[in-house]
C-alpha cells in the first residue's frame, strides 16, 4: 500500500504545526513528525537531523497503522538539501510512498500576528519575514490563504484536497 507524506510548507508563524496538529487529531492512521524535535540539540548537528527526520517518517510508513505522516517544514536555507537527503533515503529503503504538498499563506499582517501570539521577540519575526513571507510565492502546488480561516477550516480543505487526488 502506497503511505502519503503530507508535506506542508509555509513562511515562519503561518501555522503549519497547528494545522498538523490538527490534522492528527481527526484524520485516522496519521503521524506527525515536527522538524522541531528532529533538531533540537546543542551544538546542532545537520547529518543528526537527517538521519531523525527519516528514522522517524520511515518508522511511521513502515507502521501498518499508519497511512498518512504529516510533516510541517519550511524549505528555506538549507533546509530543502536536508530534505531532499530524507527523501533520498527513503527511496534508496524501498519505502512505497507519494508526497503531497501544501502551502499554508496568510497576509503580511495576520503572519505578525500570529508570530508574536507564538511569544516570538522581534528579531525572530522580523528574519522569519525576511527569509520565509516570500519565498513560497513561486511554488507550484496547492495553496491555501489561511488569513481569514479557523485552523478547523484549514484542516477541512487540506483533507479534502487529500480525498480528491
Amino acid at each position: 500500500m502506497t503511505k502519503t507524506l503530507l508535506l506542508l510548507l509555509g513562511p515562519n508563524g503561518v501555522g503549519k504545526s497547528t494545522t498538523a496538529k490538527a490534522i492528527l487529531k481527526i484524520l485516522p492512521q496519521t503521524a506527525l513528525v515536527d522538524s522541531d524535535w528532529c533538531r533540537t540539540m546543542n551544538p546542532y548537528n545537520k547529518d543528526t537531523v537527517i538521519e531523525n527526520i527519516y528514522a522517524m517518517i520511515k518508522n511511521y510508513f513502515l507502521c501498518p497503522d499508519i497511512e498518512t505522516v504529516i510533516f510541517p517544514y519550511g524549505f528555506h536555507g538549507d533546509r530543502k538539501q536536508r530534505f531532499d537527503a530524507v527523501i533520498e533515503k527513503l527511496n534508496k529503503a524501498d519505502i512505497d510512498f507519494k508526497t503531497y504538498t501544501v502551502i499554508l499563506t496568510c497576509s503580511l499582517e495576520e503572519n505578525i500576528r500570529r508570530a508574536e501570539n507564538d511569544q516570538r521577540d522581534d528579531e525572530r519575526i522580523k528574519r522569519g519575514i525576511k527569509n520565509t513571507y516570500h519565498f513560497y510565492d513561486d511554488f507550484v502546488c496547492p495553496k491555501i490563504d489561511t488569513t481569514n480561516l479557523a485552523v478547523e477550516q484549514i484542516t477541512e480543505k487540506i483533507i479534502s484536497m487529500l480525498k480528491e487526488r
